[in-house]
């Protein structure tokens, strides 16, 4: 499942994978009470700088200058004090509130193959409760069996576990772009996975995909097909690119409002805003990718469905035949490149071309 939320580092708003039901509830603010209960030990001011830093009094995190400029020392004092305090904490790691949380967060990002992006980790372990994320990130800091992986080109930030290795991460993702790059398309996770399989990954289908969850270069759409981040069927940006997603996805012709609909459904709006019909019929009538296929519907034009009238339809289908055509073979040619009613197509044969033996047709020709 996927939704929107900010970033705890950035600010910015991200698509984020996350366990099925995490977003939908407020999880049990367990790891800032734990914390709480440490800090029962820290000097006042101590306490106070730790909560500024790490945001725990519901305030935004307060950056280490900030906090200096506050209580009037320097930012690497500041630093310093919470060094200290981490390093207190991390003495601690026998009591049960310590390995609580330690348990918590290691068996999370086992059971995700070693890696879990920062966005997935803090959302799913802390759900909506900024102060429970403050904490969370807090006892990161204190685990030396947990490491930060900072954002490359190729990954986003993330915390793996000891045991996790680079060099295997670099050859699964590296294969994974390759079979992508040769394929020239989106895939579907199984075959995917298989594609990559015969090419030479060695992993389990499951620590296959653990691995690319953590990938800024290779995404998963909202359908299911995998590819790459950067590309129109995994990131489309403005509302014709949405809207051919939709399309290709559904395999069929749809109505303009079922496209706005199905843009919204799939997420691929921005945060807090509402696709409207109108705008995505505005877009779609001028784009040459899409065709007018019936009262509101449309098809990608790739499809070989064809614009103009029934009546233009029909005389294009009857020159290229280069003769006349019975009634019933005109009527399924011009529905497979257009969703239009039988009798629609009868009353423009009987209006507008001329009849030659028994229900057979041909272009009128002109006097």
């Amino acid at each position: 499942m996927e939704i929107i939320r900010e970033s705890l580092y950035t600010g910015d708003m991200a698509k984020i994978e996350v366990e099925p039901g995490s977003e939908a509830r407020k999880i049990e603010e367990r790891f800032f009470t734990v914390l709480q209960e440490f800090s029962s030990s820290f000097l006042p001011r101590t306490r106070n700088i730790v909560w500024s830093r790490f945001g725990l009094s519901g305030k935004r995190p307060k950056t280490l200058e900030a906090i200096g400029k506050e209580y009037g020392i320097t930012r690497e004092r500041v630093r310093q004090i919470i060094a200290s305090v981490i390093s207190s904490v991390r003495q601690r790691r026998e009591e049960r509130g310590y390995v609580e949380v330690f348990d918590r967060i290691r068996m999370f990002i086992d059971g995700r193959g070693g890696i879990v992006s920062s966005d997935n980790l803090f959302l799913t372990l802390a759900g909506d409760s900024g102060r429970d994320a403050g904490a969370l990130l807090f006892f990161l800091r204190c685990f030396r069996s947990v490491k930060e992986k900072g954002e490359s080109a190729d990954r986003r930030r993330s915390y793996a576990t000891e045991s996790f290795s680079d060099s295997e991460w670099s050859r699964v993702h590296g294969i994974a772009g390759s079979v992508l790059s040769a394929a020239g398309h989106v895939m579907k996770e199984g075959e995917f996975y298989k594609t990559a399989e015969r090419s030479g990954v060695s992993v389990d289908r499951k620590r296959f995909f653990d691995i690319l969850s953590v990938s800024s270069r290779i995404r998963k759409n909202s359908f299911g097909y995998w590819g790459f981040a950067d590309s129109e069927e995994i990131s489309p940006r403005g509302t014709r690119e949405k809207a051919r997603l939709i399309l290709k996805m559904n395999g069929e012709p749809m109505h303009f409002r079922d496209i706005a609909a199905g843009i919204d459904a799939a997420g691929l709006q921005k945060r807090g805003r509402k696709t409207h019909p109108q705008t995505v019929h505005n877009e779609l009538i001028k784009d040459g990718h899409f065709v007018l296929v019936g009262r509101g519907l449309y098809a990608l034009s790739d499809w070989g469905y064809r614009k103009g009238t029934v009546r233009q339809v029909v005389a294009e289908i009857l020159k290229e035949h280069g003769g006349s055509m019975t009634r019933d073979e005109i009527i399924i040619a011009v529905s497979k490149v257009r969703t239009v009613k039988r009798s629609t197509i009868v009353i423009n044969l009987n209006t507008f071309f001329e009849k030659v033996g028994k229900d057979r047709y041909t272009v009128r020709v002109r006097a």
